[in-house]
């Protein structure tokens, strides 16, 4: 397939929104069709909730993806005493360890009785972080060019092995990744390249399926890019200000020093601050943030003064923390902050796929 440079669809799959930039070479920056839409997984809870509404079994066809809002609303169609089945890839956004998921009350089906099933009347839900088919569809209909390539990031917790918390395996993840490399580019994968434990990233190069040239990534490095470019600094500390996480790391001429990342909802302004200043001076421990609710931390290389960096910020949280006696920068790219992912993530597709 060739790997030119002419379009390039760029989707940061969030909790609450699906972020969309579609880059055309020859358009300005301001110019470029951009949207913020409903994330995948809302979508999905309210398909289940109107077939709870209607009394009618579920089966979920699909892939494994993003929980939150989905998940939910399964859990309170099987509370309304509807049936619910799965096939096993898709039961896997319930949980990894699918004994859990049939303790939960769910069925697991093979493809041709969950075809059997849906023909008898159950609701059909089809699972996966996107619908490229219908997106493309769509933007064609409103006289969007064709992209040739495409970049998708999530948030990818992997596969934990029982009896592991997500939150502990995803920050073993990250420290797997960071001791690997502290550059940003690395953590931006090529379809072939995916870590096999990174599964919600391969589910979507099987959504894909070779449909586009396709980069992938975390939804955190994406973010930190964009805050980069936006920050335009040697030294950035980079915040991403999530619906559901926020995330922040030093980023150095393109490596990450240090990260720690939590739930966006369980901090308040004088929390986050006494995070940075801890992160900044190498004290913030990762057992710390983890008894906090949060998912872990890695230290910085070196302690850093909080007024010798660039503090840049993104997220559709960052009101949240607007009374923090730092000086922070907002970082919208071309007057728009909630595609500032996006933009790292045309970063990461140039860097990976164009050089």
């Amino acid at each position: 397939m060739t790997r030119g440079d002419g379009p390039v669809l760029c989707l940061d799959v969030g909790m609450g929104t699906n972020d969309l930039l579609l880059w055309q070479p020859e358009e300005r920056g301001e110019n470029q069709i951009h949207l913020v839409l409903p994330s995948t997984t809302r979508i999905l809870a309210r398909e289940i909730g109107e077939a709870t509404r209607r009394g009618l079994g579920l089966v979920l066809r699909g892939e494994l993806m993003g929980g939150g809002p989905s998940a939910k609303a399964v859990r309170r169609h099987l509370e309304a005493g509807l049936a619910v089945h799965a096939e096993p890839l898709a039961a896997q956004t319930l949980d990894d360890d699918l004994e859990e998921v049939q303790a939960l009350g769910v069925s697991l089906v093979d493809e041709s009785e969950a075809v059997r099933l849906v023909r008898q009347g159950h609701a059909e839900v089809r699972m996966g972080d996107l619908r490229l088919p219908e997106l493309l569809d769509g933007l064609e209909k409103l006289g969007a060019p064709r992209p040739e390539g495409l970049a998708v990031a999530v948030q990818d917790h992997g596969q934990a092995p029982a009896g592991v918390s997500d939150r502990v395996f995803r920050f073993q993840l990250w420290a797997k990744l960071l001791e690997q490399s502290r550059r940003l580019v690395d953590l931006f994968y090529p379809s072939e390249e995916v870590p096999p434990e990174l599964t919600r990233m391969q589910a979507v190069v099987r959504l894909v399926n070779g449909r586009l040239p396709l980069v992938v990534a975390d939804t955190g490095p994406p973010a930190l890019w964009g805050a980069r470019l936006a920050a335009a600094a040697p030294r950035v500390l980079a915040v991403n200000y999530g619906n559901g996480h926020t995330l922040a790391s030093l980023v150095e001429e393109g490596e990450l020093s240090g990260l720690f990342e939590h739930h966006t909802r369980r901090l308040s302004p004088q929390g986050m601050e006494a995070y940075l200043r801890r992160f900044a001076a190498g004290e913030l421990l990762g057992q710390d943030v983890f008894r906090d609710g949060g998912h872990g931390a890695l230290p910085v290389v070196a302690p850093f003064a909080l007024e010798e960096v660039a503090l840049s910020v993104t997220g559709p949280g960052r009101a949240r923390f607007r009374e923090l006696r730092l000086e922070q920068h907002e970082a919208s790219i071309h007057g728009d902050m909630m595609i500032t992912g996006c933009w790292g993530l045309l970063e990461g597709y140039k860097a990976r796929l164009l050089v």
